[in-house]
C-alpha cells in the first residue's frame, strides 16, 4: 500500500512539473524580452544588419527603407564604400526611406 501511495504522489508531482514547464518556457528571456532595444537595422523589411560598425552597401544606388532598432544613428551615403559626407541619417528607434547606396552607424 505504501508503494502505491508513493507512486501516486510521484505521478502527481510529475504532472505538476509537466504543467509548469511550458508556462516557464514561455517567459521572455535575454535582452529582447527585458524591453531593451536590439542593436540592429532592418533593410527593406527583410535584411537584418547587426554589425553596425561595418559599411553595408546595396548593389546600386536606390531608395532604401531603414528600420533602425538600435540606439545609434545610421548614416546613409551616395557611394558604395561609406566615404565622404552622408546624404541622410536615420536616428535610433526610427524608420525612414532614403535614396542612397551604402550605410554605417555613426561612431
Amino acid at each position: 500500500m505504501k508503494s502505491v501511495m508513493r507512486t501516486a504522489a510521484g505521478l502527481l508531482a510529475l504532472t505538476a512539473l509537466a504543467a509548469a514547464a511550458p508556462a516557464a518556457s514561455a517567459l521572455p528571456t535575454g535582452s529582447f524580452g527585458s524591453g531593451e532595444r536590439r542593436e540592429v537595422v532592418i533593410i527593406d523589411g527583410t535584411l537584418e544588419i547587426s554589425d553596425l560598425d561595418n559599411c553595408w552597401a546595396s548593389g546600386f544606388p536606390r531608395d532604401i527603407r531603414f528600420e533602425n532598432q538600435s540606439s545609434r544613428t545610421y548614416l546613409v551615403f551616395d557611394n558604395k564604400d561609406c566615404s565622404g559626407d552622408p546624404v541622410a541619417s536615420v536616428a535610433g528607434g526610427t524608420t525612414a526611406t532614403h535614396y542612397g547606396w551604402s550605410a554605417v552607424a555613426a561612431r
